[in-house]
Formats: C-alpha cells, sequence, structure tokens
C-alpha cells in the first residue's frame, strides 16, 4: 500500500545519504508505511552544509514534512509513526513500546558509531575502495577529487576518530551488539512482542554496515569486493545468530521502495 498523499503540503522529501545506516533507519520507515516520498542524495562530505541549509541540524537524514524540516532518524521515525501509525513501529502496550525505544537508543548510540567506525577503518586501508563505497568504482572520478583522496582519508579519520585502539573497542562493542541481538530475539523472532517494530528495524539498519544484506539501498561494492580486512571481520560473524537474524530481517521486511519520481 502507497499512502495517499492528499491533505500533505507536498510529497514528504527525504535527504539522505546513501550509504549510512541512519539513513536507511528513515528510508526503510518510509518504506514499510508505504508513504510515497521524494529522495535526494547528498553528496558524500558536504551532509553538514545540506543539514544546515535545511535549518535540521548538523547532518542527514533530514525529512521535509508540511513545511518542516525533521533531523535525526529517531525524531522523523517518531514523526511518521504519528503521521501514517499503520502499520505499526511501535507496540501498543506501554511496557513494550519502552522496551522498543531502549533498543532503538542502544543500537543508535551504542553500536552505531561503532559499526561505522570499523567499516571507514577496515575500507580506508585501500582509499579507492573506500571512496567506491560511497561512489562506486564505475562513478566518473574527476581529477580534484583524484588529488585529494589522500587528505579526504586523513580527515575522515580524525573525524570518526579513527585510530587503533578506538577500532579495536568498536570492534568488540559491534560483537556485542550481535551477542545482544542473540540473547533477546524472542520465540516470535522479533526484539520485542509478535511483530516487527522500531527495534528490529533499527538494529538491523545499523547492523546492516557489517552485515550488507542485499536488500539493503545503494550497495556500493559487493562484500568481497571490500579490502581483505573487512572481509576478515565480516566473515568472523557470518555464522552468528545475530548476524543471520539481520539478513533474516532484511528478507523478510525491507520490502519495496516508497520512493516517487520528481514530477
Amino acid at each position: 500500500m502507497i499512502y495517499d498523499m492528499n491533505g500533505m503540503d507536498a510529497t514528504p522529501v527525504l535527504w539522505h545519504l546513501e550509504i549510512s545506516h541512519y539513513n536507511e533507519k528513515a528510508r526503510w520507515a518510509l518504506d514499510c508505511k508505504g508513504v510515497a516520498h521524494v529522495r535526494r542524495a547528498v553528496t558524500p562530505g558536504l551532509q553538514e552544509l545540506t543539514a544546515r541549509r535545511l535549518r535540521a541540524g548538523r547532518t542527514v537524514p533530514v525529512l521535509e514534512l508540511n513545511g518542516r524540516a525533521i533531523g535525526d532518524s529517531t525524531k522523523i521515525i517518531e514523526e511518521i509513526e504519528r503521521q501514517w501509525p499503520e502499520p505499526p513501529l511501535y507496540p501498543a502496550d506501554p511496557e513494550e513500546r519502552s522496551r522498543a525505544l531502549d533498543l532503538e537508543d542502544y543500537f543508535d548510540e551504542q553500536c552505531g558509531p561503532d559499526a561505522r567506525r570499523v567499516l571507514f577503518n577496515d575500507n580506508l586501508a585501500e582509499p579507492e575502495t573506500f571512496l567506491a563505497m560511497f561512489y562506486s568504482a564505475d562513478r566518473p572520478r574527476i581529477g580534484l577529487l583524484e588529488t585529494l583522496t589522500p587528505l579526504f582519508c586523513q580527515v575522515v579519520k580524525r573525524r570518526f576518530r579513527i585510530r587503533p585502539e578506538t577500532v579495536e573497542e568498536s570492534r568488540t562493542k559491534v560483537r556485542a551488539a550481535f551477542n545482544k541481538l542473540e540473547a533477546g530475539v524472542g520465540p516470535s523472532g522479533y526484539l520485542v512482542g509478535e511483530s516487527f517494530t522500531v527495534a528490529d528495524l533499527t538494529a538491523a539498519s545499523i547492523l546492516g554496515l557489517i552485515v550488507v544484506p542485499p536488500e539493503f539501498p545503494y550497495i556500493k561494492g559487493h562484500p568481497d569486493e571490500r579490502t581483505a580486512q573487512f572481509r576478515r571481520f565480516r566473515d568472523s560473524l557470518k555464522d552468528h545468530p545475530g548476524f543471520k537474524w539481520v539478513e533474516d530481517m532484511y528478507a523478510r521486511h525491507r520490502g519495496r521502495s516508497a520512493e516517487v519520481a520528481v514530477a
């Protein structure tokens, strides 16, 4: 089902960074509810400029909706849930809802930055491979980008605190997140209650950076095309029940895109 946008000022617009797990959260929520929307991809490295121009914080995703610009994936999902309550991502039971929101916060705050740090560190070992994750290997490369590649990689390392000790801490936290999945999934196959909720959506989105399920939109570079360092870490987790759970959530619930073309 695609929601009718009658009554809206305009079709919602999602400004997003294609590779980002936080942006994947917002995309998945819109797609899950069948909310027709326009997507505008931002240039990697310039997302802060876009967010500031929209007056929605410092990063994307940003959802333009009814004359408002809403930043932060959690706030975006909260507004999507309010505007389009079906199918629900927030459990009706207060205790279950509180647990789902706590899990959303855990995977956002306690795992999200670490999954990104591991992904970036492992692929920065080969700068061309790293850039291909954002731009794809067949994107025409301009001379300026070639020239700035070493500088860009250094900026990324500083911006995301990529150092040997922080990367090892992040690997530990990512493994802990997979362990939390294994321990937390109930008999229903979901983290909370009997159906797919914001907890499942968030956990799968955040860890999708490591799992790289085929249903993850905008994959640029198959896992086998990533660096050996990234492949080793990913391979060490492939038999983990949490890894397989992420694959299952994507296979069962990612569904079709509700993106619409610009009129």
